[in-house]
C-alpha cells in the first residue's frame, strides 16, 4: 500500500514537471515570434507595400481562381501606415485597418516591398491618400472581371461599373498615383493584381 502511494505521488509529481515544461516551451516559442514579428515591424516604413502569398489550403476562391488561372503567386496586398498596422481590403469590412500580420516575418508568405526615392513627406501624403478609402466597400466583381481580362488580353473596361471599383492592389495604386507616383506603366496600369505590384520596376524587395 505504502509502495503504491509512493508511485502515485511520484506520478503525479511527474505529470506537473510535464505540464510546467510544455507551458514553459510555450512560453518561449510565443517569445521566439513576437520579437521576429517586432524586428521586421522596426524595419518598416510608411506606405511600405507587403504582398501575401498563401499556402494553397489557406487560399479563398477567388484567390484560388488567380493561382491556377493566372498562375499568381501574390494574391493578396497590404500598405504599411505606420504604428504597426496596415490598411488593406476584406470582402467582409471593405478597406479597413488591421495589425501588421502575427507571422510577418516568414518570408515564405509575405513579400516586402519599397518605392524607391521616397521622403518622409511623400509616405505620410501616400498613407494618408489611403486612408481616404476607410470604410469603401470592396466590390468581389472587380476581382472578378480581372480574370478573363489578364486571361485574354482585354485592355479596356467592358462594363462602366468597373471604373469605380476597389480591391487591394488598387487602393494602393490610387493611394501611390494620387501623390503623383505611378508604380505600374499604362499598359499594366489597366488591369491592377498583387502579382503585378511584384513586378514593378520602381519597387524593391527588403525581406
Amino acid at each position: 500500500m505504502v509502495k503504491f502511494l509512493i508511485k502515485r505521488k511520484r506520478k503525479k509529481h511527474i505529470d506537473i514537471l510535464n505540464k510546467m515544461k510544455m507551458r514553459l516551451l510555450s512560453h518561449i516559442y510565443s517569445l521566439g515570434w513576437k520579437i521576429k514579428r517586432q524586428t521586421i515591424i522596426l524595419k518598416l516604413r510608411k506606405a511600405d507595400i507587403i504582398l501575401v502569398k498563401p499556402g494553397l489550403f489557406s487560399l479563398s476562391p477567388i484567390a484560388l481562381l488567380y493561382r491556377t488561372l493566372l498562375h499568381s503567386k501574390y494574391v493578396h496586398s497590404m500598405l504599411y501606415i505606420g504604428n504597426g498596422k496596415i490598411i488593406h481590403t476584406t470582402t467582409k469590412d471593405g478597406v479597413t485597418i488591421h495589425k501588421v500580420p502575427k507571422k510577418i516575418y516568414k518570408r515564405n508568405r509575405y513579400s516586402i516591398y519599397r518605392a524607391r526615392y521616397l521622403n518622409t513627406n511623400q509616405r505620410n501624403r501616400i498613407v494618408n491618400e489611403s486612408l481616404k478609402f476607410k470604410d469603401m466597400k470592396m466590390d468581389i466583381m472587380g476581382l472578378v472581371v480581372n480574370i478573363p481580362r489578364k486571361l485574354f488580353g482585354l485592355k479596356k473596361s467592358y462594363l462602366n461599373i468597373e471604373k469605380n471599383r476597389l480591391w487591394c492592389s488598387k487602393l494602393i495604386y490610387q493611394a501611390y498615383s494620387a501623390v503623383g507616383i505611378q508604380l505600374l506603366d499604362e499598359c499594366e496600369s489597366r488591369i491592377i493584381t498583387s502579382e503585378s505590384l511584384s513586378k514593378s520596376k520602381f519597387l524593391d524587395i527588403i525581406n
